[in-house]
């Protein structure tokens, strides 16, 4: 097992990116297959974490509601939005 303080302060920071930078620096130093196997494992869990969550879609079906509510408590309410038409649209 291999230690490196660079790289595990990096990840526990969050930094997995520049971690597994760091670890892939680590491998070119090691001299045997075990320790460098066992660096790969440790850079391959890093990149793993780097990947970024589902974007999430915009969804405004929950604002369309508030919009209407509002509209109606206030008593602007017209149906297909004729309340913000100007004079003579359709």
């Amino acid at each position: 097992m291999v230690n490196d303080s660079k790289a595990e302060a990096l990840e526990a920071k969050g930094l997995y990116r520049r971690a597994a930078t760091r670890w892939q620096e680590v491998m070119m130093l090691c001299a045997e297959d075990d320790d460098r196997e066992w660096v790969k494992q440790r850079r391959d869990t890093c990149l793993t974490n780097v990947k970024r969550p589902p974007v999430k879609t915009d969804d405004y079906g929950d604002l369309h509601k508030a919009v209407t509510e509002t509209q109606h408590r206030m008593g602007i309410a017209q149906p297909n939005g004729n309340a913000f038409r100007l004079n003579g649209g359709k």
